[in-house]
């Protein structure tokens, strides 16, 4: 049975008997808990589940002329590198192979250093290839730099001593040398898994001290060219930098390139309502989800074509939440109220217990905070009905409010008999600072603008998305044929999304106000930290679980790469910008490196100032009082935002390597209710 699959029906497993008929409408159902195993109806054999981990040293197949070809290939790319490195770019000749060296470490395909591809999945190729484990194939690689020393050294000794430049002897030495590391790693792969999987304490430390010289070599060189270094290496964190800052502004500017992009949603192009919606809606402690259930209801879809599965908790804390939706359910027939057992809950495990109940031919997702719009489901149906080859519709979802709530008045610290004068002095001003602040939500806002807006959509075109968790619409067959949501990701949005662009899924992104579903800020700063973490730990598990690696084009593999590396660089990103300025200062270096130092400045800058405009238009499209105070504010928040994000980051990779990756839920208090009048003008729906 798949991982994910925590709810089926087996009456041995202690659940009600009407759980194998199905569950009345309005009624709490109890489920399996997670985890436990369940019987596949009809005793139909389980499909491979898109976790299963690529299997390592399978059946490599015979050295065929094309695998010789590609090594030959691999060898010839390495000298050309190699020669590069130790002529015109005047590296010195024991540390020019190094660089072909971590290249095809990193890229053993391209070096033919990989096997033949093998299926991993129904209907999917593995693009990768097989390879040997990173370890084993860096020892080959460092046995051949070892070969490449030797020989190079006796090339120089018969020229007389000379130890720079690109002649003869850096030729042979380093075809020997990729001669050598191609011919251990063809023949490792032959040996399977028996050569490799043994002992595997003993292999790992074989690998690790074949490394050690070069290491040592590494160390010697840096210290005797520290400024060097230096400079190479913030040359290329400030190139990383500005590459980065590059991409986000051109992908965020996507819609607006094009002035068909913009005005990409035809509000009066309606057909008669045919799909049936089945919409999940999970929620844990939500006082709120009446006002979300109810609206949802006085939509414009007819009843009869649109069911909503309440996804509540079997306990004590969950019991205010229940009792809503069951009022709720009692009212109206098409509402479902699903109350699992047990106190292991998360919103993909919700999705996925939430599946089975769904009827419907097109399965949506809407928080329970959420406000849709009227008109969502409608427009829904008619995408549905004219783009037959789309299996996923991703609406907009907008956070609106701009500012914080009115400011409650506190209790006075003398009325506290176990408060202290210091906490009278500073928990006003930090709860100010945590809540009462306004700077961050007008960017947080802005952000989800631009995402849904312009960044989806380019992402959608370019056949890599990660999907938002809300206000997205999947065909029935497709999420069935895609296994459903995982479980143990904490971005099973993303996650869905990486999977559906690797099985080749198209995705159909709309962005208008009057279709966009309104959400609130987080209620604190703190709690944005909470929900940034998260979020950048989930993206980190779909990173290393490594489906994205089965995507068909390099392209979509590199921008997989990108996004999902992402937390790793905003760890980081706060703190390398600011040093960077000062290094411009402060480091001796070259004018043409001082002005490299400088580009992702003035990347940034041009980011902070086209975010003007499309703030100006989201306040326009929404009908948002906003002032001069609000755009001056927005410009000189962003290193604070950019810091805050480094703070999640940091915190997401601290909370992984230590294995806490339970669910940390963001608290709602509707205050994006009766925000903004939806007004929308010429030009700015989109």
């Amino acid at each position: 049975m798949t991982g994910n699959r925590s709810a089926q029906e087996d009456p041995g497993l202690g659940v009600s008997p009407r759980l194998a008929d199905s569950p009345q409408p309005g009624e709490p159902v109890p489920l399996v808990q997670p985890g436990e195993a369940a019987a596949r109806p009809g005793g139909a054999p389980a499909p491979r589940s898109h976790r299963e981990p690529r299997k390592r040293g399978a059946d490599r197949g015979p050295l065929t002329p094309r695998r010789l070809a590609g090594a030959g290939r691999g060898v010839v790319l390495h000298v050309a590198l190699t020669v590069l490195c130790a002529g015109p770019l005047a590296v010195e000749r024991q540390v020019a192979y190094l660089v072909p060296l971590a290249l095809a470490v990193l890229l053993p395909r391209t070096f033919g250093r990989a096997g033949p591809r093998q299926a991993v999945a129904v209907g999917l190729d593995d693009h990768r290839g097989v390879r040997l484990p990173r370890l084993v194939q860096f020892a080959c690689e460092a046995a051949g730099c070892y070969v490449y020393l030797a020989v190079g050294e006796v090339g120089t000794r018969l020229l007389g001593g000379a130890s720079t430049g690109a002649g003869w002897p850096v030729w042979v030495a380093a075809g020997a040398g990729a001669l050598a590391a191609s011919i251990a790693t063809l023949a490792l792969g032959r040996l399977g898994d028996t050569g490799r999987v043994a002992r595997p304490g003993r292999r790992r430390l074989v690998c690790g001290l074949a490394g050690v010289p070069i290491a040592a070599l590494l160390a010697v060189r840096a210290a005797e060219h520290h400024h060097a270094v230096v400079l190479g290496l913030w040359t290329g964190v400030s190139l990383l930098m500005l590459l980065v800052a590059v991409l986000t502004l051109v992908r965020g500017q996507y819609s607006w390139q094009h002035p068909e992009r913009v005005d990409h949603v035809d509000l009066a192009d309606t057909l008669a309502p045919r799909h049936r919606f089945s919409l999940i809606v999970p929620a844990r402690d939500e006082p709120i989800l009446g006002r979300t259930l109810t609206q949802v209801l006085a939509g414009d879809y007819p009843a009869d074509l649109l069911e909503l599965v309440v996804m509540v908790s079997h306990d004590e804390v969950d019991r205010p939440t229940r009792q809503i939706a069951e009022q709720i359910a009692a009212r109206h027939p098409n509402v479902r109220v699903v109350a699992p057992r047990g106190s292991r809950r998360s919103k993909p495990l919700s999705l996925e217990d939430a599946r089975r109940y769904c009827t419907g031919d097109l399965i949506g997702v809407v928080d329970a905070e959420s406000l849709i719009a009227e008109g969502l489901l409608s427009y829904v149906n008619t995408l549905a009905l004219r783009q037959s080859d789309v299996g996923i519709f991703q609406g907009g979802v907008q956070l609106m409010n701009v500012r914080a709530p009115a400011a409650e008045p506190t209790a006075d610290v003398h009325d506290d008999p176990t408060a202290t004068v210091g906490d009278g002095a500073a928990r006003p001003v930090l709860r100010r600072l945590d809540t009462d602040t306004s700077w961050w939500r007008a960017r947080n806002c802005l952000e989800y603008y631009i995402w849904f807006m312009s960044r989806l959509r380019f992402q959608a075109q370019a056949r890599f998305i990660p999907l938002g968790g809300n206000t997205v619409f999947i065909r029935r067959d497709v999420l069935d044929a895609l296994d459903g949501w995982d479980v143990s990701c904490l971005t099973e949005d993303c996650d869905l999304g990486v999977r559906a662009s690797v099985a080749g899924i198209r995705t159909t992104v709309f962005y208008h106000p009057d279709l966009t579903t309104r959400e609130e800020t987080p209620e604190s700063l703190t709690k944005l930290v909470v929900q940034r973490t998260r979020w950048m730990m989930g993206f980190m598990q779909v990173l290393f679980k490594g489906d994205w690696r089965l995507l068909p084009g390099t392209r979509q593999r590199l921008m997989a790469a990108e996004m999902l590396t992402m937390p790793f660089f905003q760890a980081t990103a706060g703190v390398l910008l600011p040093v960077s300025l000062v290094l411009t200062w402060f480091l001796a270096a070259p004018t043409g490196l001082v002005i490299v130092f400088c580009l992702p400045l003035g990347a940034t800058v041009m980011t902070v100032w086209s975010e003007q405009a499309a703030f100006r238009e989201f306040a326009e499209a929404y009908d948002l009082d906003i002032t001069w105070w609000d755009s001056t504010r927005l410009v000189f928040s962003a290193p604070l935002y950019q810091l805050v994000l480094s703070v999640a980051a940091v915190r997401a990779t601290l909370r992984l390597l230590r294995g806490h990756v339970d669910w940390e839920k963001t608290s709602h208090s509707g205050a994006h209710h009766g925000a903004g009048a939806g007004r929308v003008p010429a030009g700015a729906a989109s």
